[in-house]
Order: C-alpha cells, then sequence, then structure tokens
C-alpha cells in the first residue's frame, strides 16, 4: 500500500526507524538476492571503478563484500546505525551518514556504488543527492546504479503492517534523464528479474 507524502525529508526517519528495527530480518531475507545476481553488472563496475569505492545505502554490508572479494576498497555509507553495525562486524569500514550530504572530499572516491537505496529518497530530491555523488567521484569516476522498474512512489508496508518504507520506484527513460541531467553519461546497462520486480542496472560515467 502506498501513501504519499509530500512533506518527506531526504533520509525519511520511518524508513531509517524501519531498518534499525528489522536490520537482522533484512539481512536474512535477501540472502538469496545476492546469489542470483548477474555477475557481468558486478565484473564491469569492477573493470571500470580504479581505487577505493563508496557503497551508499550499503545495507547490511553484502554488496560490500561482494565488491571487496572483487579486490576493490570499499567505504561503506549508511542512514541506519543498526546496519552500520552489521557492517562493521563484518569487518567493513562503515560511516553512518545522510545521503543528501555526503561526509567526504571532493573527488574522493574512484567509483561509487548504489544499489536499490536511492529508492528510499523522493523523486523531487533525488537530483540533489545524485549532485552530492559527483561531487565525491574522481575525474571519470564510475557510479553503478541499481532502481526497480515502475512510476509510483510512497510508503509502504514493510516486514509488519505498522512498519513502513518510502519507495520511489522508476521507468528506465526517468533515470536516463536524471544522470543525463546530473552530469553522468551511460556507458552499460542491464536488467535482471529475479522475481516479480525488474530491477534496472545502470554504469554511469562522470562527465
Amino acid at each position: 500500500m502506498f501513501i504519499n507524502d509530500s512533506s518527506l525529508n531526504f533520509m525519511d526517519l520511518k524508513t531509517i526507524q524501519t531498518y534499525n528495527q528489522k536490520a537482522q530480518d533484512y539481512d536474512q531475507e535477501t540472502i538469496d538476492f545476492w546469489q542470483l545476481f548477474p555477475k557481468p553488472f558486478i565484473s564491469q563496475f569492477k573493470k571500470l571503478a580504479v581505487g577505493n569505492v563508496l557503497d551508499i545505502g550499503s545495507g547490511p554490508g553484502r554488496d560490500g563484500l561482494i565488491l571487496k572479494q572483487e579486490g576493490l576498497e570499499v567505504t561503506c555509507l549508511e542512514a541506519s546505525e543498526a546496519m552500520v553495525e552489521i557492517c562493521q562486524a563484518r569487518g567493513l569500514n562503515s560511516v553512518l551518514g545522510d545521503f543528501n550530504n555526503l561526509p567526504f572530499a571532493d573527488q574522493t572516491f574512484g567509483g561509487v556504488w548504489s544499489y536499490t537505496s536511492l529508492l528510499h529518497i523522493p523523486k523531487s530530491e533525488v537530483s540533489q543527492v545524485l549532485s552530492e555523488i559527483k561531487r565525491v567521484l574522481k575525474t571519470d569516476g564510475v557510479f553503478g546504479l541499481g532502481l526497480i522498474e515502475g512510476d509510483t512512489e510512497g510508503y509502504r508496508d514493510s516486514f509488519d503492517s505498522d512498519m513502513t518504507r518510502w519507495f520511489s520506484f522508476y521507468t528506465k527513460s526517468e533515470v536516463e534523464e536524471l544522470l543525463r541531467f546530473a552530469g553522468f553519461e551511460i556507458i552499460y546497462f542491464e536488467e535482471f528479474k529475479p522475481r516479480s520486480k525488474n530491477y534496472l542496472n545502470f554504469i554511469a560515467k562522470k562527465i
């Protein structure tokens, strides 16, 4: 069920509270997703990302571990304290922070990875987050982005009926326009449909 709320801020407290309370449940729920995840997308990102990588919205660190196993130096950033704790327990460098005000200097990273985390940002605010991502990327740095296909946004019931998360779903053309406007050139795209939802996977280069 969706409930629209135009007063939502960049980092929605309801969503953060849900992840804080359900971090372990989410970790277990997503295990098989990463077993099905397409290897070409990770391989392409690894080839193009030079040096250190920022994983924005890292969740419990499954992406971070995959990227680390590929030989990349990974810094995780999360808005949920519980998720940061899980990442740190897994040996990952993890920082608590807000997507719209990244706590890093300009041109710090050779790559930024954000898989389904920007779903939790309202569409009206996502351009600011993309601007921050571009700022912390080095010249010619690359951005790995995963979103779920759709055309709606709002709160959805999560885990229990009294817990909600904000989701913004996108069409392929919407994402293409957002990335171009933010100063990125799309250099790789694939779709991934493990179950009922279709995932849109992009790699874009900072220009």
